[in-house]
């Protein structure tokens, strides 16, 4: 009898703790614009059962995806209102809040080889977020979107010219509108949702996209794609309430950076892998895909480089750290 008893005793104690813990634990909703199948998602959802686990329950962690709760532009402009803690959003989203960080979106300037640098990329990192902490909003890191393709629904690119008159949709702000415009193509900026009726609509020509979304959105309407190698790497930030997480025990905020480092490393790896599997399923349904020849990614370059001067010449102190950044890591 006592010893059941005690039994008892210990399994109450045991449900009481698991309770306090539940009912004090901080709360840590994130929120995405993308499908819970979509890059990031799976990787949201591992970040969260990861932090849950390492805190034994401390933080609990609830995603909204799909723009179940906020699209990214309102889900940052809502980061400190206490509705989201986290959003992972497009990177280029964060222009919006700094105009420096135009810089991103700016093609040529970022590549594997610097973001998988561990030197630069905690380095980069810090730079990001020292711009937008003002307005309460960190930065933790970069996750890999993808590398960028011109998606043509009839246009096989295989010159600069090729894209020359074509509606495109792109990505990254008035930094992608000026490169685009400066080979004479015909930009236009929309969500990635609105791609598909927009093309069969004659809307656009063609999109710059990922190869999830020449596989997801665009389909087989589509029947061309070329890669300019180092031209547009997108990256999706992973953006937080400073006064949220400021406020969390140190160790809870170790917990919640580190599990981020290490899903970072894993996901670089694995979406460059997944990116080459959904190109061949394109190219095995009778999809064209090109890698551009160095002479005419050179070209390309030149024009957008040309093109992202002014910015540039505007933002003297951001090219400079990176600049810095690439002397001291890489």
């Amino acid at each position: 009898m006592k010893i059941a008893l005690n039994r008892l005793a210990r399994w109450s104690l045991t449900l009481a703790a698991a309770w306090c813990t539940q009912v004090g634990a901080a709360e840590m909703i994130i929120t995405s614009e993308v499908p819970i199948s979509t890059n990031p998602s799976p990787y949201i959802e591992q970040f969260i059962a990861e932090v849950g686990k390492r805190t034994n329950g401390a933080i609990q962690g609830k995603y909204f995806p799909a723009s179940q709760l906020y699209n990214d532009r309102d889900a940052l402009a809502a980061l400190g209102t206490g509705g989201v803690h986290m959003v992972w959003p497009v990177a280029s989203r964060l222009e919006l809040m700094d105009q420096r960080l135009g810089a991103i979106s700016l093609p040529f300037l970022l590549g594997t080889r610097e973001m998988t640098n561990r030197c630069f990329a905690d380095g980069f990192t810090r730079q990001v977020s020292g711009y937008i902490e003002p307005r309460g909003v960190k930065v933790l890191g970069f996750l890999r979107t993808a590398e960028l393709l011109f998606i043509m629904k009839s246009r096989d690119v295989q010159r600069v010219e090729d894209l020359k008159g074509q509606k495109v949709r792109v990505v990254g702000g008035k930094v992608m509108l000026d490169a685009m415009q400066s080979i004479h193509a015909s930009p236009v900026s929309m969500a990635a949702s609105e791609m598909s009726a927009a093309l069969a609509q004659g809307a656009i020509d063609g999109a710059m996209t990922s190869p999830a979304g020449w596989v997801d959105v665009l389909g087989s309407t589509a029947k061309f794609a070329a890669l300019a190698p180092g031209m547009a790497l997108a990256t999706s930030a992973v953006a937080v309430d400073k006064a949220w997480f400021d406020a969390l025990p140190e160790a809870q905020r170790k917990v919640i950076q580190t599990a981020l480092d290490e899903i970072i490393v894993r996901q670089w790896k694995e979406t460059v892998v997944k990116d080459e599997q959904l190109v061949k399923q394109m190219v095995d349904q009778g999809g064209t895909y090109r890698v551009l020849s160095a002479a005419e990614t050179e070209r390309l370059k030149e024009r957008f480089l040309g093109a992202g001067q002014g910015f540039r010449d505007k933002h003297p102190d951001v090219f400079r750290q990176v600049e810095d950044l690439r002397k001291t890591c890489l």
